[in-house]
């Protein structure tokens, strides 16, 4: 009946044509198609996520012009350390890297990253008046997304090493990595990737991903799916980070929940004293059904092996020649390379040969854009990391497991260009100061 009071129809329409109602949905629509930079890629730069980030920019860019303003709260202490850093990006290519064309394609790599998959989408979130309404729905668009991606790569580990199909070979992917990724673990079988360029990359936006959703439909009081949906769905994100067998996630979420238990210590007691039962069955059950798996499956065997292969195929050996490739050149610039980099592509600049190019994005931000870089990279971290501390709600400890293991695994990748990480800092430093503690 309130629709057809007081012309609220009217209104309706007129706010679901503004602006603010189009940024949302993108948003969301930003949340649901992250996981596809390789599937579904026009190439190994254009893809899905990055045309809808363009869109959400170009609105935050209309949205500053007409209003004149910023959202409250969206200027920050971290845009000052963006635009120092793009700053120091610019100020490298154009003395050190200028005229040569993959420095140029680095440099608007960074910029573009940065202003698009962290800038747009921090004011998407600051900007949206229905604060709770985005909060959530952002949670469950990430959970779908969450749950696509684990149960692709479920069916894809069992179809492949199982049936001998190639279910990759029905989905266009972008050729990034093709030629050099090895997908075989101890000569047993092949490794899932989901639906990135390969499985260290698919378990760094799930390590990213998986705590939200697990927050989402245990901890949030938003979620009336059925509990065996929930055990399934568990399940198939726990068997994605199995059948990917990345060895750096083995160890990262581990830790990252150990760090995030520690600091909320005091909650997950008060928890667990108020919840024992609740605990005890989930634990129960949870082990009860790893216990019948690993008798089929042999999961700590598989585990067991991913890791031993990791350790003897040679791949440390080779990680290790790279950082000592990279001190070696790096302790033979001068001393205004060491502290502002040799610019965007530095390997490429120098000459270097890319295969010795480290995979850990710290050592090669330090190799192009110096100490000064790394220092402001690292206060971006902290930046990061500060306001998800200071999160006092139950979502806090899961964004703290998600932004820690990001933290983490970006010693073993170094594709700053991903959207995934960029954006569960917006959507925490959202939580902190808008949403929570606003």
């Amino acid at each position: 009946m309130d629709l057809l009071q007081n012309n609220k129809s009217g209104q309706q329409i007129q706010g679901n044509l503004s602006k603010d109602f189009w940024s949302s949905r993108m948003l969301l629509l930003y949340c649901f198609t992250m996981p596809y930079v390789s599937a579904f890629a026009f190439t190994g730069t254009l893809s899905i996520p990055l045309f809808i980030a363009v869109f959400l920019f170009c609105l935050m860019g209309f949205g500053i012009v007409s209003t004149a303003k910023l959202p409250a709260g969206f200027l920050g202490f971290d845009l000052v350390i963006l635009a120092l850093f793009l700053f120091l990006v610019v100020f490298t290519f154009l003395t050190n890297g200028w005229g040569n064309a993959r420095a140029l394609n680095h440099t608007i790599a960074y910029i573009s990253t940065f202003l698009l998959f962290y800038v747009g989408i921090k004011y998407a979130f600051f900007n949206n008046n229905q604060r709770q309404f985005i909060f959530i729905t952002v949670l469950r668009f990430i959970t779908y997304a969450c749950i696509i991606s684990a149960v692709y790569a479920n069916v894809e580990f069992i179809l492949t090493n199982v049936f001998d199909m190639d279910v990759n070979e029905y989905i266009p992917r972008a050729l990034e990595t093709e030629q050099v990724y090895d997908p075989i673990v101890v000569g047993l079988f092949i490794r899932a990737r989901g639906f990135a360029t390969e499985s260290g990359h698919f378990t760094f936006m799930m390590e990213l991903f998986s705590p939200l959703s697990v927050y989402y439909m245990y901890f949030s009081g938003m979620c009336n799916w059925r509990s065996y949906s929930k055990i399934f769905i568990v399940l198939a994100i726990f068997f994605s980070f199995v059948f990917a067998a990345s060895s750096a996630s083995f160890v990262i979420v581990p830790l990252a929940i150990l760090i995030a238990a520690a600091v909320h210590f005091k909650k997950v007691v008060v928890y667990l004293r108020r919840y024992p039962g609740k605990f005890a069955i989930g634990a129960t059950v949870s082990a009860v059904l790893l216990l019948i798996f690993n008798y089929f499956l042999s999961l700590s065997t598989l585990i067991l092996l991913s890791v031993t292969d990791k350790l003897d195929s040679g791949s440390l050996d080779d990680r290790q020649e790279r950082i000592d490739f990279f001190f070696e050149k790096y302790s033979r610039l001068d001393p205004a390379r060491k502290i502002a980099g040799v610019g965007p592509a530095g390997f490429d600049i120098l000459g270097f040969d890319e295969s010795k190019n480290i995979l850990s994005l710290y050592y090669s931000i330090t190799f192009e854009v110096g100490l000064l870089g790394l220092l402001l990279l690292g206060s971006f971290l902290l930046y990061i990391l500060w306001h998800t501390f200071k999160i006092k709600q139950a979502i806090g400890f899961f964004l703290l497991v998600s932004v820690i293991s990001g933290i983490l695994h970006y010693n073993f990748i170094s594709n700053f260009w991903y959207p995934w990480f960029w954006f569960i800092a917006a959507f925490g430093i959202f939580c902190n100061k808008k949403l929570l503690n606003g």
